[in-house]
């Protein structure tokens, strides 16, 4: 999933890490880098941000996603934790390449690239 997010952002040499966790742990991140003090489904961890952002520009950062929050999501939603783990997956990534969702037409911008590459990855995923 991963792999095929970022081909098909144009990145042939990248390097991310994905955490996968309970809702504790990525509630504790999120209190300390965020300070929001709830459990999210999915944080992103730039390495292009802050005092040396082109150390290791082939070195994107942290994607990490909450298994349990994954979980209710795919049952909440209808469909397979696979699913819901693809789509975190491929949201985390898109929000290390800079993608954002804060601003309506962002947003819009996101969940249209979410929605293609889900589509190149989906014969990997379950229905």
């Amino acid at each position: 999933m991963a792999r095929k997010t970022l081909a098909a952002e144009g990145y042939k040499e990248a390097q991310v890490s994905i955490l996968f966790c309970s809702d504790a742990y990525i509630k504790k991140l999120n209190r300390e880098y965020r300070k929001v003090d709830a459990s999210t489904d999915v944080l992103a961890f730039s390495m292009h941000e802050g005092r040396f952002p082109k150390v290791h520009p082939e070195i994107l950062g942290d994607v990490v996603i909450s298994l349990e929050t994954a979980s209710h999501q795919a049952k909440r939603y209808r469909h397979s934790l696979n699913k819901e783990i693809a789509l975190l997956v491929v949201h985390g990534i898109l929000h290390l390449l800079g993608y954002d969702h804060l601003k309506k037409k962002d947003k819009e911008l996101m969940r249209k690239r979410e929605k293609q590459i889900l589509a190149i990855i989906s014969r990997k995923i379950e229905k």
